[in-house]
């Protein structure tokens, strides 16, 4: 499963629209099976090397419904995403 890299850009309207996203990495569908809580998949992000220390208590996940997506906490901006497609 794709890891990607997404630039979005801020709707005047709110919300966040997709501009570009690039594959950065893969993780096994396993490994993403066994990802159950929103920590756990922080977690992973962190460990993989995708997101910081840093990003401690500033990040949150969101699913779209075709993607589980690591966004700022704040301004809900997508960061990276984990792309699952209509698989689940």
């Amino acid at each position: 499963m794709k890891i990607l890299s997404i630039d979005a850009w801020r709707e005047p309207e709110g919300g966040w629209n997709w501009n570009q996203w690039y594959t950065v990495g893969n993780i096994d569908k396993s490994d993403f099976e066994n990802l159950k809580t929103a920590r756990a998949t922080i977690k992973w992000f962190r460990e993989s090397g995708f997101i910081s220390d840093y990003s401690k208590g500033r990040v949150a996940i969101d699913d779209d419904g075709y993607n589980v997506v690591v966004c700022d906490k704040n301004t809900h901006e997508p960061v990276f995403a984990i792309e699952y497609g209509p698989e689940y």
